[in-house]
Order: C-alpha cells, then sequence, then structure tokens
C-alpha cells in the first residue's frame, strides 16, 4: 500500500489532484498551515484518513503500524521538508523496508534477510573508523562465550565463499605472503579477523556501494550458508567501509570515527546507520575535544536515544615479538604517530613511522630508505604484497599490529558486547 507525505504549502484542491492520481491509503501532513484550515478540513477535503504530529516520525510510525505500507510517495516541498529532513525520513523507511519515492529520487528498500542463528552485524559510518578493529575485538570477546562465525564482505574478498580456520591455525607473515602470490587479496578483512580474533572468519566479495549501505552485488547469502554449516552459536557480519550486508541482524553495533564528527552521524544515511544501533562505538574519541565529544553524543542521541554510546581510543596490541630497530606501517598518518609515541613508552626502539600503507608506491619509497630489525604493520592495503615481502627480502621480521579499543568514558564495552550476545542468543532460543 502506498503511503503519501502532504504539506499545507499546498492548496487542498492541488494536494487532492495529486493524490487521485496515485491513489494512496492514507497520508502524513508533515506540516505548514499557510494555506489550509484544519487538519480535519484537509481530512475532509481529500477523502482519505491523515496522520499527524509534531514529530514527523511519530505520524509515520503510527499510519505505518495501522497500514500495509509498502511505498512512501513524497508529495511535500521545501521549506517544510528540506534535504537532510528527507534524508532522516529515507533512512527511517529503509529501515522498515519501505520504499521512498519523491519527484526525482528514488530510495529504494533492499530486501532484508532474516536468519534463524543468533547474529550480530557491525556497520560503519565510512571508511577508516576502526570497524575490522572492533570486529576482531568482538569476535575474541565472544568466543570466550560461545563458538563464534564471523562473515565479511569486502571489495577484495574472494570469488566463492573462503573459510579461514582462524580457531585452529595460526596466520603468520609467511601464510600471508604465500596466499598473496597466489593472486589473492591477502590483507582482506577475514584474513585480519582470523589473525585479531583467532575464530572461524568466512570471506565474502562485494562491489558498489549505495547511498543507504547496500551493495550493489555480493555473496553474503553464499557465505551465511557456509557459516551455518560450521554450527555457530552466533554469527558476526562485518560490513566493508559504510557498506553493510542486507541482512536483519538480532544486534547492530555501529561504529564511527570521532575524528569525522557530526558529519557522518547526522547527514545523508547517517541516521539509517546510527538508527539501526543497539550499540554505537566511537572511535578515536582521545583525538577531539570534550565539546566536540559532547556534540558528538548529542547527535547519536537525537537519533537513537535507545543506543548504548561508548566513548573510545586505541591502543596498539602487538601479535609477536619485536626484535631491534622497529619501522610502524599504518594506513592513518595520525595513528601511525600516535602508536609510535606509545610503543616507545614500552621501550620499543622506533626508528620510522609512517601512514601510507594504502599508497604502494610512496611506501616502497619510504621502506627503501630505513634501515630496521622489525617491521610492526596492521594487516590491511599493502602490508602483505609491500612490508612483509620487502621485510622478508633483507631478512627481517614482521609483527602485526592490532587496534585495542579503550573506553575513556568509564564503561566497558566487552561487557556490553557479552551482555549484547546474551540477550541475542537467549531471545533466539525461546
Amino acid at each position: 500500500m502506498k503511503l503519501a507525505l502532504i504539506d499545507g504549502e499546498h492548496y487542498p484542491d492541488v494536494n487532492k489532484w495529486a493524490i487521485e492520481k496515485i491513489k494512496p491509503c492514507c497520508a502524513v501532513f508533515v506540516g505548514g498551515t499557510e494555506k489550509i484550515g484544519s487538519i480535519e478540513d484537509v481530512e475532509k477535503a481529500l477523502n482519505i484518513k491523515i496522520y499527524y504530529s509534531p514529530n514527523i516520525f511519530e505520524a509515520l510510525s503510527k499510519a505505518i503500524s495501522e497500514n500495509n505500507i509498502t511505498e512512501v510517495i513524497d508529495l511535500s516541498d521545501e521549506p517544510v521538508l528540506n534535504p537532510n529532513l528527507r534524508f532522516k525520513i529515507a533512512s527511517y523507511l529503509l529501515r522498515l523496508g519501505i520504499t521512498y519515492k519523491g519527484a526525482d529520487f528514488e530510495f529504494r528498500a533492499k530486501e532484508w534477510k532474516k536468519i534463524d542463528i543468533p547474529s550480530i552485524s557491525i556497520i560503519g559510518t565510512g571508511k577508516r573508523v576502526g570497524k575490522t578493529a572492533i570486529g576482531g575485538f568482538v569476535g575474541r570477546t565472544l568466543k570466550e562465550v560461545y563458538k563464534v562465525v564471523i562473515v565479511t564482505m569486502g571489495r577484495g574478498g574472494p570469488e566463492k565463499p573462503e573459510i579461514i580456520r582462524g580457531d585452529l591455525m595460526k596466520i603468520t607473515p609467511e601464510f600471508l605472503l604465500k596466499i598473496s602470490e597466489e593472486g589473492k587479496h591477502a590483507a582482506s578483512d577475514h584474513f585480519e579477523d582470523a589473525l585479531t580474533a583467532g575464530v572461524i572468519t568466512i570471506g565474502c566479495r562485494r562491489c558498489g556501494g549505495g547511498l543507504a549501505g547496500f551493495s550493489f552485488f555480493d555473496i553474503v547469502d553464499e557465505g551465511i550458508e557456509v557459516a551455518k554449516s560450521l554450527n555457530p552459536d552466533i554469527i558476526v557480519f562485518e560490513g566493508s567501509g559504510p557498506t553493510f550486508p542486507s541482512v536483519l541482524a538480532d544486534g547492530f553495533i555501529t561504529i564511527t570515527s570521532a575524528v569525522h564528527g557530526e558529519e557522518k552521524i547526522k547527514h545523508y544515511f547517517g541516521p539509517l546507520r546510527i538508527g539501526l544501533a543497539d550499540i554505537v562505538v566511537v572511535t578515536m574519541a582521545d583525538s577531539v575535544s570534550e565539546e566536540k565529544l559532547k556534540i558528538i553524543t548529542q547527535s547519536i542521541k537525537e537519533i537513537n536515544p535507545e543506543a548504548d554510546i561508548h566513548l573510545t581510543r586505541f591502543v596498539p596490541r602487538l601479535i609477536g615479538e619485536v626484535e631491534g630497530k622497529a619501522i610502524i606501517a599504518t594506513t592513518n598518518p595520525r595513528s601511525a604517530k600516535k602508536f609510535s609515541e606509545e610503543l616507545e613508552k614500552m621501550g620499543i626502539d622506533v626508528v620510522y613511522y609512517t601512514g601510507n600503507l594504502a599508497k604502494r608506491n610512496i611506501l616502497k619509497e619510504e621502506l627503501a630508505k630505513v634501515e630496521y630489525d622489525t617491521a610492526i604493520v596492521e594487516l590491511k592495503a599493502g602490508a602483505v604484497d609491500v612490508v612483509i615481502r620487502h621485510a622478508f627480502s633483507r631478512g627481517k621480521r614482521v609483527v602485526f599490529l592490532d587496534n585495542e579499543p579503550k573506553n575513556i568514558d568509564g564503561k566497558d564495552l566487552k561487557e556490553a558486547v557479552i551482555n549484547l550476545a546474551r540477550r541475542i542468543v537467549n531471545d533466539k532460543g525461546n
């Protein structure tokens, strides 16, 4: 059934003229009273049921709950509905699987898939927010309680779902270099999660990311079937940048970076990602002022007052033993500098750091100029085909660098993740 959005900037007879063309079951009055009488007068003139509340989303919620709405058609206009508010409406509707259509736009809901195994989806508001670091953290946190399988989707993922038994094998630099030499992307998320979480991971590929966050093509459905065959207690889905699987998981953890500020939260389809969340993890919260953190927190609460917000920073977690002089390679210049300072405090002799892990040509030039004994590297971008290959060609050691989230707000993210999983598993079992 169709629902129309109408406003009082249009004369009632104009609204009636348009409504007769699209034949909706009902309408939501979104504001503007310049050219109308009462809401009752408009309802009588249009001869359909009209929902109204000073809060547009309350009216939408009531209309949708009382009718089988599959499509919302926007017959309103500025100044009543400005672009920012329209994106919030689109975010709200797509979360419910409802298409939102206007004069020159259409946001078509991708079908949300439901699975019968308890699941958590980890999604990001953008690229470089620390999503995979949180994915690894969630995996190694939950494996203390449950059998966990992580299903990833990436632009460098395999054509068919690929299982990495991180629970049974050690992910070594030698293993990853061999994978790379076979022509595969050995720094894909399922390898990183297997390394940092020590759980079973399944790599899937995807291509294309829409504005709302859905992929154009992916093989996640196939990945789900493979995951099911492994009899997990819980499946963790990890998105790719701002793109995520169209799986209506039992719980959502949304990752946003404090460095990105409120932009990725409040605007465009940020409200969709925030609105889905049971837990919102604000990463790199130690990189901005308290005032900015207050703005970020308030922005999240305005969209999703029920979300459990965690303000965190990343600390380095080394996987391996460092010997002699060390270099650090990350995908972010700021984190490279910060981790260099923190590792030096731990007694490690850092002689060089770079944030150019995703810029292979520059990275190669940098490595050629530095003398080192150990390369400390995140498993991302050019970690394998550039850093590990360079280190091994010179007989040097490689140690992996993980980003461990730590609360700076007095809360406990680990406890929150376990509690979310327990609720989901218990609810699914009943």
